[in-house]
Parts: C-alpha cells; structure tokens; sequence
C-alpha cells in the first residue's frame, strides 16, 4: 500500500505565541508564523550554515549524527525552529508534501484502521513499542478547507520524554503533514502552534 510507504517517510523527523507574519511556503501555499519561529527550507547542513546568528538552540553534533543515514528525499522537508529557548532537535515543527499521492487514498481504510496501521509504522520505525494517545478523523480544531478530510494522530516521539503530532490533509500539491515534535513539557505550545499553522493555511 502506497500511502503507508509515505507515512513512514513523513514521520522520520519527529520532532510564546504572536503570530507575526505570512509565509510563503516552498510548497507555493502560504501559513502564518509565528514570531518566535525561524523558516528554514534547506537540508539540514545548509539550515545550520545559514544560522549565522546562532539562533536555532540545537546540538548540532546530535543532528549531524542523526541525518548521517538520511537520504536527500528525506531531508526535502520545511523546517520551523524555535528561536533559542527550547531544543531544537526535540522541539521543532516541519511541514512536507508528497507530490502525486491523494489523501482521498486513506478513505478507502476506516478510521480504525488508518490509526492501528499508523501506530505500527511507528513501532517498527522507532524500533519500539510506540503508543497512539489519540487518533481522529475530521476534528472539529483542524480546518478542512479544499481538503476532502483531516487526519489527527498524538504518539510516542523517536526519543526519550518526547510526544508526535500529526496533522495529514490535502493541498493543491499533494498529500500534505504538519507535525510538531516536542518534549513532554513543552508540547502544548509546539501542538497548538502546529495546528494554529494548519489551519492558516492558503492557496
């Protein structure tokens, strides 16, 4: 099943609240960010090439180490780092769009079956057991617009102490996630703030 190879690719990264300004995506659609973000559109050593300021609060020793087995198609991902306060590598939020894939490829699954199938990719991805704390289809947070639904998912994160979530839904470009990774103490941010991007969205 085509859509399940994407949803592993999808979740590899996982990973104060003004909204400032709009952004144009490098997907074409626009969001709007908040101030206390940093958009960053490149590979990983690129990003850490352009923070010339130091910005982004990130061992980059760890990441370096973690993306050294990453393919290019892995890294073609859109980046929103925090700026100083949190981790980066624990705490981020990132948006990526498979290009020819259809969300309407999930309606042929229920609800049911596209959160069990989700949690076992997760499993067998993080190489271990990974618990789904919730799973939704079409909830009343997330904006539908043009999409023909909306998938939620929270779990376990890659990491120690850390939780995923997910936001799958349609743009004009493809099969579309939002997904926040964050450290349990500072999930409610990076969750709310991923969702508050979601739902900006514009084409």
């Amino acid at each position: 099943m085509r859509i399940l190879g994407i949803l592993s690719i999808i979740i590899i990264f996982t990973i104060q609240t003004a909204f400032g300004k709009e952004v144009r995506t490098r997907y074409g659609f626009y969001i709007d960010l908040p101030d206390d973000y940093i958009s960053l559109s490149a590979n990983m050593d690129e990003l850490l090439k352009q923070d010339k300021n130091n910005e982004i609060k990130i061992d980059r020793k760890f990441f370096n180490d973690m993306m050294a087995g990453s393919s290019k198609s892995d890294l073609n991902i859109e980046y929103f780092f925090p700026r100083k306060k949190y981790k980066g590598e624990f705490n981020n939020i990132y948006i990526q769009v498979q290009e020819g894939i259809n969300f309407k490829e999930l309606l042929a699954y229920t609800e049911q079956e596209i959160c069990n199938l989700m949690a076992g990719q997760l499993s067998a991805l993080y190489q271990k057991n990974v618990k789904l704390y919730s799973c939704s289809y079409n909830p009343n947070f997330i904006e539908k617009k043009t999409s023909p639904g909306v998938y939620y998912m929270q779990t376990d994160g890659p990491f120690k102490n850390q939780r995923a979530h997910f936001v799958f839904l349609q743009t004009r470009l493809g099969f579309t996630s939002f997904v926040a990774g964050c450290e349990f103490m500072n999930c409610s941010k990076f969750k709310n703030d991923m969702i508050k991007i979601a739902n900006s969205r514009s084409e």
